[in-house]
């Protein structure tokens, strides 16, 4: 896929990814490759990434770095070496993130502290450390990765749903912010896609099955998603919602919130076998 459009906005072609060995990650690293950039990506699994990143051909350079996005100390040193490397990023997307479900009043507070950590701070430590050099440059994009479940707040999944629309929440606050220093800030708001988000799930196994029963019946794949998200973001638009079941979904509770207030009974009839 050519990213014309993308490429003639952001002509240094430096990106930083999170989340990069597997899924959507993987996906933006790839196309972006094809597209000549310079590719700074970063994975927990380091041994995973590197295993990944052989198909990333056509990148005019590759760096691989571990990184646990819950630990700033760690993503600090990170932006440190890719500062040092590339003086700045031009496009930061912000995709780590784990994917996770329990019924509220049988998932443990440490499972919110991770899950908060993860898919909310995490996001927000990409933003403190590479913004400030895409403001001074006056140029830059922004792409963190919400979810439709930050809209929908779909029983049994309180935490990650609170992260993801604490996601949207940056999101839109940065957007407003930065406007004015030419800095393009974007929230992709996808529903269940083919992907290894529920890898690290510490759901039982009754919730880790729905979840992946969604993803493997889902006809969008990570390549197609990211392709898209890369499009719309480079047009201009902020809140990135798809595939066509997203969409539905968030027409459908902001006009008919009752409908799908029904749905989530039905649901909950079914969880409480979980």
């Amino acid at each position: 896929m050519e990213l014309t459009q993308l490429n003639r906005l952001l002509p240094g072609k430096r990106a930083f990814i999170t989340g990069g060995a597997s899924g959507l990650g993987a996906a933006f690293a790839q196309l972006l490759a094809k597209n000549g950039w310079i590719l700074h990506v970063a994975d927990i699994n380091r041994e995973a990434l590197e295993a990944t990143s052989s198909a990333w051909t056509g990148a005019a350079e590759l760096h691989l770095y571990a990184l646990d996005v819950r630990d700033n100390a760690q993503y600090q040193a990170v932006a440190q070496d890719v500062l040092a490397t590339s003086e700045c990023v031009d496009l930061l997307i912000n995709n780590a993130g784990v994917g996770d479900g329990a019924l509220f009043h049988n998932y443990e507070v440490a499972h919110w502290e991770r899950v908060i950590a993860i898919n909310l701070l995490g996001t927000m430590y990409g933003c403190h450390h590479f913004v400030p050099g895409m403001r001074q440059q006056q140029n830059g994009l922004v792409i963190n990765i919400g979810s439709a479940a930050g809209f929908l707040n779909v029983p049994g999944m309180s935490a990650y749903n609170v992260s993801k629309a604490g996601v949207h929440s940056l999101s839109e606050t940065l957007y407003h912010e930065l406007k004015s220093s030419r800095v393009h800030v974007s929230v992709a708001m996808p529903s269940f896609f083919q992907s290894n988000v529920m890898q690290q799930s510490t759901s039982s196994a009754g919730f880790k099955k729905f979840a992946e029963k969604q993803m493997k019946y889902s006809k969008t794949n990570a390549t197609e998603l990211a392709g898209i998200i890369l499009q719309k973001s480079a047009q201009g638009q902020f809140r990135i919602v798809h595939p066509q079941d997203a969409r539905r979904n968030f027409f459908l509770k902001k006009w008919f919130p009752k409908r799908v207030e029904k749905q989530f009974e039905k649901m909950m009839a079914r969880f409480k076998q979980f």
